[in-house]
């Protein structure tokens, strides 16, 4: 994976900087520079819900499966975090499927054929499962698939989208996921290889649940948005 990983950060052409972070054993939330933006699952609940939004789901389902190298990063914004409110959504991409399980299969005995027409459909019914885009863009690469360079784009503004919500380098700046599995891609493009991770659920932030990894003197945290109880909000 580490390998996979590495290959990706060269081919999406980019590299984003990640920083030490003190090591400490206590994680402070009483610190008054931390915000809570409680109303961000209702701002994009309201922005990818509304017809008449140009960031209404079906709209960029539709554009992602027909135009993917036409997507715009904060398209992939509201594509990524949107998927927090579809019924379908489980945020364990893994058991979601046995086509899933599948191309995870594939993945442990190295079939690149195989990932590419397993990973493909899968893309069609979750544009934004980063296990697959990012396997499927490198077997892509491997193989000299005229595809790979609309996936690769997909995947790297997806990134891009992501990291605009925080860089993991502390509490207050922790990086948002709707995907459980997506935090492993993400600390392999980060260079945050390894570690060890532990739940933290504040008491003075309730439904906020975070996973902090840690390694030496660094850390990285995230925000698991799918534990969240999003009241009523999903689409149809």
């Amino acid at each position: 994976m580490k390998k996979i990983i590495t290959t990706l950060i060269l081919l999406l052409g980019f590299v984003i900087s990640y920083g030490q972070v003190t090591d400490s054993t206590n994680i402070v939330v009483d610190d008054p520079s931390y915000q809570v933006y409680t109303d961000f699952t209702h701002i994009v609940y309201n922005m990818v819900s509304n017809s008449a939004s140009e960031y209404y789901y079906p709209k960029l389902e539709d554009k992602v499966r027909n135009n993917k190298s036409e997507m715009t990063v904060e398209e992939c914004y509201y594509l990524y975090y949107g998927r927090l409110f579809k019924n379908e959504h489980k945020g364990v991409p893994f058991l979601a499927s046995s086509e899933r399980m599948d191309f995870d299969k594939a993945i442990a005995r190295g079939n690149c054929n195989k990932i590419i027409t397993s990973g493909i459909p899968l893309l069609e019914s979750n544009p934004v499962d980063l296990t697959v885009l990012l396997h499927t863009c490198k077997c892509m690469n491997d193989k000299k698939d005229e595809r790979w360079e609309d996936y690769n784009s997909l995947l790297s503004k997806l990134l891009n989208a992501i990291f605009s919500e925080g860089t993991g380098q502390s509490l207050e700046t922790a990086i948002k996921v709707v995907d459980i599995e997506d935090e492993y891609i993400i600390k392999g493009v980060l260079g945050f290889v390894g570690g060890t991770e532990g739940l933290y659920i504040p008491k003075d932030l309730p439904g906020k649940v975070f996973n902090v990894w840690s390694k030496g003197n660094q850390k990285l945290y995230f925000e698991e948005l799918f534990f969240e109880d999003l009241k009523g909000m999903k689409l149809k």
